[in-house]
């Protein structure tokens, strides 16, 4: 009978081995606007990080009463699956899009905390170009990024940096993407953000790179992107590419 127990208790211990680790719920929100809307609703804060606080802007999307008409369109969020980009894939997401009454798109997935996901805000439109401001709740509330070209020799460093596309692209090619985004991007309570430039200011819009380390507990992730629009197309341009993978 001990015997018989003891084997009881080793086949139930290897059982436990075999379940996967309790999923948590996670949630990534993301508001495509004119720059110029979120100016309007950036309150300075004096020696807070960032360039303001966006609390305005949140309750208004949070409570349904931002206008979902003042959304630019044609904007895509997609999981980067891509191993090289050091993210997983979950086993189940959902996407919400942008309604009638709702200004957010929402991205529904579960995983484990502490797994790495990454994303890509990305558009073929041409117009509303340029990744002009953004802003994230790292810390629960709304609050505007600082966004410039990172710094090789130790000058000001911001909280988003803005380098070329065909930089990423060939970090990712080369393997190296998580290690230039642990090493140049600063993470914010688990956010970290970069934004690939197009090669063309008309013809080819910027992407936005998201890459969430993911909390313990469920957590909703905000981001709102203020897009620039270049109306200056031209016509007849050689200079249009296509082809661009995320």
């Amino acid at each position: 009978m001990i015997r018989w127990g003891m084997i009881g208790c080793i086949f139930s211990w290897l059982a436990m081995l075999t379940l996967p680790a309790w999923a948590v719920e996670y949630r990534l929100q993301v508001a495509n606007l004119d720059f110029q809307t979120v100016s309007a609703y950036t309150d300075p804060q004096p020696g807070q990080p960032g360039e303001g606080s966006l609390r305005r802007l949140q309750e208004r999307l949070d409570s349904m009463e931002f206008p979902a008409t003042a959304v630019i369109p044609g904007r895509d969020i997609q999981p980067l699956e891509d191993p090289r980009y050091g993210g997983i894939t979950p086993q189940r997401l959902s996407i919400l899009p942008t309604t009638r009454d709702q200004a957010w798109t929402t991205l529904i997935w579960d995983a484990n905390a502490g797994e790495t996901m990454a994303f890509v805000v990305k558009s073929d439109m041409v117009a509303w170009q340029e990744i002009w401001m953004l802003g994230a709740n790292p810390e629960g509330t709304l609050r505007r990024l600082t966004i410039g070209n990172p710094s090789w020799f130790g000058g000001r460093s911001y909280e988003v940096p803005s380098v070329s596309y065909d930089f990423l692209a060939n970090a990712v090619d080369q393997g190296t993407f998580p290690n230039w985004i642990a090493q140049n991007v600063p993470s914010l309570r688990g956010m970290s953000f970069a934004i690939g430039q197009g090669r063309h200011r008309f013809y080819n819009p910027d992407r936005l790179y998201i890459v969430l380390k993911l909390a313990a507990e469920p957590r909703t992730y905000q981001v709102v992107i203020g897009w620039r629009d270049h109306s200056d197309r031209g016509t007849g341009s050689k200079e249009r590419f296509s082809g661009l993978r995320p």
